[in-house]
């Protein structure tokens, strides 16, 4: 890892890198468990379906899942501009877990930050409309480095399901961007129930869009259904397939791209 001076110029480089990117969408929910990986995910890959030029950085170093998401796997081919994402449906893909595979990442504290404005200073994004950044499942250190790292041309999109526990880890999540400047898009409402019609089932509770928005004062973007069909096809394939869950994606990327 780089020493003060290093991480000197990898924050030079990453802000010449940001300067090349439209806007910067950030995903998270304070917590994992909640699908905010496959919301980033599915948000990227749409994004990308319809033209944008479209980059997704994996920023949870512990818990990487982009790649398992989105088809992509190391190593990784470097240039004369950095090292070379991998690219997926148009989708420009980086995270950690493509330089070390299924190995674990031991490290921690500054070290930790550090790691997130290295591995997005040193990627070749080119020029980009969006740039998705799957944020760290927690409200420390590295979200704050995130935040700061792209508090320029970013806006937090928030996921939750709708359990309790959730809503108030997210919340907390919601005064914090306050707190840091980070305007917020919306709020994503994952796992938001099963099957459809009149046979909808809310396995984990009801949110009224209301209540929901008044809570995280935020408005609701879309309520994404739990899907069997991403795990045992593959997001891309659900996503593909039509129905309430590729709707409910669809209406998402519509609303941030017209953001």
């Amino acid at each position: 890892m780089t020493g003060d001076k290093g991480g000197g110029l990898a924050r030079l480089g990453a802000q010449k890198k940001l300067a090349k990117i439209g806007k910067v969408i950030l995903v998270g929910s304070g917590k994992g468990g909640v699908g905010k990986s496959l919301v980033a995910c599915g948000l990227g890959l749409l994004l990308a379906e319809r033209g944008h030029r479209t980059g997704i950085l994996d920023a949870d170093l512990h818990g990487a899942s982009v790649p398992d998401y989105v088809g992509a796997r190391p190593p990784l081919a470097s240039g004369a501009g950095g090292l070379l994402p991998k690219e997926s449906g148009g989708l420009k893909v980086m995270s950690v877990s493509l330089l070390t595979g299924d190995n674990p990442v031991p490290v921690r504290g500054a070290k930790k930050e550090g790691m997130i404005t290295e591995l997005f200073a040193l990627t070749d994004w080119g020029r980009l409309d969006f740039l998705v950044v799957d944020l760290p499942p927690s409200t420390g250190d590295e979200l704050l480095t995130a935040f700061s790292l792209f508090a320029r041309k970013s806006t937090l999109v928030l996921v939750t399901t709708p359990s309790p526990g959730s809503l108030a880890v997210v919340s907390r999540l919601r005064r914090l961007a306050a707190s840091e400047g980070v305007p917020v898009a919306g709020v994503v409402l994952n796992m938001a129930f099963t099957g459809g019609g009149e046979a909808r089932n809310y396995p984990f509770g009801r949110a009224g869009r209301k209540w929901l928005e008044e809570r995280l004062d935020a408005r609701l973007l879309a309520e994404v259904p739990l899907d069997p069909a991403v795990s045992s096809a593959g997001l891309k394939r659900a996503l593909e397939a039509g129905g309430e869950f590729s709707d409910s994606f669809g209406r998402l990327a519509s609303r941030l791209a017209k953001a």
